[in-house]
């Protein structure tokens, strides 16, 4: 029967390509059982290797033959490479219960709808291994044919032979996944789908059982293929055509393949490219099926000396012949096999015997032959023929069919291990959390969504410090804001620093979605809310506080205030409050007049501005609600110094704003220690930490402040531009659990960059960091793409990505797009003088910190009953904008808040009602200037209503003041019976805002939200193709949806066009 089987085979006829298609009888978990043998299936992950070294390649290849060689040594295995579809249907799915914040459904279905419009490739790698036969090839055709005849075909298994094939399966499936490979068994319905969209392309969807039997397994194998010469022919059920599938087989590879490179032939699937009509390039869909065996030695040795044989008597035979010359080829050929033996016997060579085929679907006969000459045109390029099976089609194609079996042996190879599994088959990019909201997806050789969870370190145990590195303009800050969002809605507590104040936008994404939201300003109001004295801990403030004082100090001073300046805040550390504001007056008051200059210099700098916020007199407020939210935190007037200057030149105001950072940071990181804190999610995002990195103390306070983070549970998010000072500090590199790394220039940033990453500082990898953010023609910028190492040091290029063009709106970070959200109203501290950030907060208090973070949430809801009026002017509409003038952008919108002893603060106005939120005030147009009183009135206490003052802004309004008539006003406006307290008619900046909300017209909206667009629409299309997904379309689609460019003729009357301003587009 053997040499019958092979005559058979020489002609082409052989016994296998004659046997019907498989019969399937059960399929589950990890299990395909058909009516000749079982297979078991499992799915391969994949592995991170598009940027991994060399060695890291050659030692993951190496232990994976040394796998394949001890767990598949002469088994039949079958590999399959396929390509599914990320749907936004599966996205929703995976964060079920992950968001519990405001309107989290619909933020998840935003996202959702982009994973759609995206069409993105998902691939798949199975694999299969024979586990036994059932019956005879022979025996179970003839019983097939008879059962077929009297219609008694049955379709089952014994429950007693699945068990047994089960436990088999497990056992398989723990060896595997101890692997390279870590391989796991595929789900039921995974294998389902491989037979069925064969079948059908897609048209059917598996059905959800643990076991497929009867019935169901035979609708997913009922379909209709027609083979032809070169093609198959497959139609759906109404007999239309579905698809064109073309098999092609690898008929010659060349004597060597380089790996990493063109050995990688199973990995670059997905880099072929075909030219559609236009000249542009579209991904070309391509899947492998591919049959091997890895030989035993002992099989290894015996094929060997098979053919060393039949090579030396073909050499004999040409010697007795008349010409008596041997081809060299049968030379080489006798030698090559010695060789091979003698390392199979010597080094423990192992080799794999493959049948590799390639499947190439279209909807056209057109597109799949265009699609076929790229495919052969790829391969060619790395020395491999590639050809269309003529007239094998029926046979080739059956035999990629799961629980199928060789049927065409003629078209295979014998080679090394390392050649085979240096295909790469399981290798690409991987890289982000295993579950948790998606913030982009992978630009490899692999697609797919990366997922980031800000807060996820604290929840595992790791560390908890993000950092975001690179060059200004490239998408730092927005992808900040992204994994800020999403935090909030998990419910975590979200304060974000917005030091360049163009983070307005993240509020309104959110008040767009119903998370709890405020545009917080720290003024002089909140004095030594930031005082690192009343901040931090003891015995860490004796250290801090003085380094704070310091830096406010001019440089000719310091030399002389570091001792007295440390000896009054011992001395002051031991008062029952210490301040530092206690610490300046003891140096104001000292006897040597040295320290009393000193004293005198650092209250000059306090008793203005922001200085009162980290060394002024305490006020006991604190702005930081303790809600979950998202809760952006602004200083008007801070000054920071240039990266590029050095800390001796910096000017006073420049100080006081360092002073202001470090402060404020220190302030949120310690509020996450407060006891109604404990057991919640807390992320703290802070931007241009390379200032901080700037000074020694810097430095050393940046790391302290990671320290204690960790300690409290609390992430941080960190921006920078400066990762050499990053890495001069190994405690904060300690800290860091993700990496988001951006285009670099200079030598000594790129290599410290790819220190951090854990990359070689070689010329492949730092042409990679210099150009990230450069697109594919060289000559415009790539925003949002960046180097990503996650929590288990994988390192891959990602896309941060936009999830709809309305957040890309409220989002971009210009001058024109800054949103007019007003401050929200100082929280009085829950017990005074109590130190608010004490870790010992009595929990009776929370139900009061709750209370106050009224004041704090946008644009209240506005009543189902109030009429809707269309405004009075032609502007568009906006979110929370007024409709009083817009100021110039180099003036802020919100009025100054009031200081003590000020007129405006002399008498209180009549509280608003308990049970009423209070609204943040619409801008103001500038008014009129008016003769100031003749004498200011004597200051009076506040009234207050749920821990704030009576009026927004801080501000209290006399009856008559500066000769106007303010009867129960607020800003020159009339809040007479309206919803939000707000009945805007005939105010004194000339609109009239009948039945308005904070100046809006809510015509139709819900929330009190109006739902219309931010922006004039620019878009007439998704972020993003609208077919198939495409990394390039993507990328301009970015650029667009973040940077849109205007009209650049100033004679345009473009509506759209943002108004000028003298800031540059930074993120």
């Amino acid at each position: 029967m053997k040499i019958a089987d092979k005559l058979l085979n020489l002609v082409g006829v052989g016994r296998e390509r004659g046997l019907p298609p498989p019969r399937l009888v059960a399929i589950a978990d990890g299990l395909l059982v058909t009516e000749r043998s079982a297979e078991a299936w499992f799915l391969i992950s994949v592995a991170n290797t598009d940027l991994a070294t060399e060695a890291e390649q050659d030692a993951a290849l190496d232990a994976a033959v040394s796998a394949a060689a001890t767990i598949l040594g002469d088994r039949l295995s079958h590999l399959k490479v396929v390509w599914g579809r990320s749907t936004g249907q599966d996205y929703i799915d995976s964060v079920a219960g992950h968001y519990r914040l405001g309107d989290h459904e619909d933020w998840a279905q935003t996202r959702a709808d982009r994973i759609d419009e995206m069409r993105m490739p998902e691939r798949y790698v199975a694999l299969g291994v024979h586990l036994s036969d059932r019956d005879p090839r022979a025996t179970a055709q003839v019983r097939g044919s008879i059962s077929d005849a009297l219609g008694t075909t049955s379709w089952r298994v014994s429950a007693r032979e699945l068990a047994h094939l089960d436990e088999r399966v497990r056992k398989l499936g723990r060896q595997l996944g101890s692997t390279v490979w870590r391989a796991h068994t595929a789900p039921a319905e995974v294998i389902s789908w491989l037979i069925s969209r064969e079948m059908h392309r897609g048209a059917v969807a598996a059905p959800r059982r643990g076991l497929i039997t009867g019935a169901s397994l035979a609708r997913l194998t009922s379909g209709r293929v027609v083979p032809y010469t070169d093609h198959l022919r497959i139609y759906d059920a109404r007999g239309q055509i579905a698809a064109y599938t073309t098999v092609l087989a690898m008929t010659d590879f060349p004597e060597e393949l380089e790996t990493p490179g063109a050995g990688e032939w199973l990995r670059t699937l997905s880099e072929i490219k075909a030219i559609d009509d236009d000249g542009d390039e579209i991904d070309v869909t391509v899947e492998a099926s591919v049959r091997f065996r890895v030989l035993t030695k002992k099989t290894a040795r015996s094929l060997v000396d098979e053919t060393r044989k039949s090579a030396k008597e073909q050499r004999r035979s040409a010697a007795k012949g008349t010409a008596e010359e041997t081809a060299d080829e049968i030379v080489e050929t006798e030698r090559v096999m010695r060789e091979v033996k003698r390392d199979i016997n010597r080094s423990g060579l192992t080799l794999v015997e493959d049948h590799p085929r390639l499947l190439v679907s279209a909807d056209s006969r057109e597109d799949l032959e265009a699609y076929v000459d790229a495919v052969i045109a790829h391969y060619a390029d790395r020395g491999i023929t590639v050809a269309a099976g003529a007239d094998e089609q029926r046979d080739l194609w059956l035999e990629s069919l799961p629980g199928d079996q060789l049927r065409v042996p003629d078209l295979g190879h014998v080679r090394e291990s390392t050649a085979f599994f240096g295909s790469w088959f399981w290798g690409g990019a991987s890289i982000g959390d295993a579950t948790g909201p998606a913030i982009g997806y992978l630009t490899g050789s692999t697609p797919g969504l990366v997922r980031f969870d800000a807060a996820a370190g604290s929840a595992l145990g790791d560390a908890t410090t993000t950092l975001f590195l690179g060059r200004s303009g490239r998408g730092k800050t927005t992808a900040a804001m992204l994994g800020g969002l999403d935090s909030a809605f998990a419910g975590a507590w979200v304060p974000l620093l917005d030091l360049k104040g163009d983070a307005a936008g993240v509020s309104a994404v959110a008040a767009e979605y119903g998370v709890p939201t405020a545009l917080i300003e720290i003024t002089a109001q909140f004095s030594g809310a930031a005082d690192l004295l009343r901040v931090l801990p003891v015995d860490d403030a004796l250290l801090q506080a003085p380094s704070q004082l310091m830096l406010l100090l001019p440089p000719h001073l310091r030399g002389a205030a570091e001792a007295p300046v440390m000896a009054a805040t011992r001395a002051e550390i031991q008062s029952p409050d210490p301040s530092s504001w206690g610490v300046i007056q003891r140096l104001c008051a000292a006897d040597s007049e040295t320290t009393r200059t000193v004293g005198f210099a650092l209250r000059d700098l306090v008793e203005t501005g922001l200085g009162s916020v980290v060394a002024g007199p305490p006020s006991g407020l604190s702005s930081l609600t303790t809600n979950p939210g998202l809760w952006v935190v602004q200083m008007p007037g801070l000054t920071l110094p240039s990266p590029e200057s050095a800390p001796e030149s910096w000017s006073p105001i420049e100080r006081v704003g360092m002073a202001c950072l470090r402060g404020c940071l220190a302030w949120m990181v310690r509020t996450t220690g407060r006891r109604e804190f404990r057991g919640r999610s807390k992320v703290v995002i802070v931007p241009e930490v390379h200032l901080l990195t700037k000074t020694p103390d810097g430095a050393s306070f940046l790391d302290y402040i990671a320290r204690v983070g960790r300690a409290l549970g609390a992430s941080l998010v960190l921006d920078t531009q400066d990762p050499a000072s990053i890495l001069k500090l190994p405690g904060l590199v300690e800290q860091i659990t993700t990496l988001f790394a951006f285009s670099l220039r200079s030598r000594e940033q790129v290599d410290s960059l790819l220190e951090l990453l854990g990359r070689p500082q070689t010329a492949p990898y730092q042409t990679l960091v210099r150009g990230i953010n450069t697109a594919a023609n060289g000559k415009s910028i790539r925003h949002g793409h960046c180097i990503m190492r996650d929590r288990w040091d994988e390192v891959a290029t990602v896309q941060i990505d936009i999830p709809s063009q309305r957040v890309a709106a409220l989002l971009r970070t210009t001058p024109e797009s800054e949103h007019a959200n007003q401050p929200t109203q100082p929280i009085a501290a829950p017990q005074d003088p109590v130190d608010p950030f004490a870790d010992d907060l009595d929990e009776t208090l929370a139900p009061a910190a709750t209370a106050q973070a009224n004041g704090h949430t946008q644009a209240p809801k506005l009543p189902a009953d109030t009429p809707a009026t269309p405004p009075t002017t032609s502007a568009p509409a906006t979110l929370n904008h007024s409709s009083a003038p817009t100021p110039p952008p180099q003036a802020r919108p919100y009025a100054p808040a009031a200081q003590p002893g000020s007129p405006a603060a002399a008498t209180p106005p009549t509280p608003p009602p308990a049970n009423e939120p209070l609204a943040a005030n619409p801008p103001m147009a500038p008014a009129e200037p008016h003769p100031a009183s003749a004498e200011p009135a004597a200051a009076t206490p506040v009234a207050q209503q749920n821990g704030h003052p009576a009026t927004p802004n801080g501000h209290d309004h006399p009856a008559t003041s500066n000769g106007h008539d303010h009867a129960a006003t607020s800003n020159g406006h009339d809040h007479a019976a309206t919803s939000n307290g707000h009945d805007h008619a005939a105010t004194s900046n000339g609109h009239d805002h009948a039945a308005t909300s904070n100046g809006h017209d809510h015509a139709a909206t819900s929330n009190g939200y109006d739902h219309q667009r931010a922006h004039p629409a620019r878009y007439e299309s998704p972020i993003g193709p609208d077919e198939v997904y495409d990394q390039e379309a993507d990328e301009a689609a970015y650029n667009e949806a973040m940077y849109s460019a205007y009209n650049d003729d100033p004679t345009s009357t473009d509506e759209a066009r943002p108004s000028s301003g003298d800031k540059e587009h930074v993120a």
